[in-house]
């Protein structure tokens, strides 16, 4: 495990938080485990991410 800190739009981390949440209560596994799941979605999609920057 490992703790860091990122900063990020406050719309942004209420959303994520937010899901979270939903998530957890949805399924009852850990938030670690959640968010994990989460990253993981979201680095298999890295290359959308990146056109979003690279169009404009």
């Amino acid at each position: 495990m490992d703790r860091r800190s990122w900063y990020m739009p406050k719309e942004s981390a209420e959303a994520l938080a937010a899901a979270l949440e939903d998530l957890h209560w949805s399924t009852r596994q850990p938030k670690h485990v959640l968010l994990a799941a989460v990253v993981d979605t979201a680095l298999a999609h890295v290359d959308e991410v990146r056109q979003r920057f690279v169009a404009e």
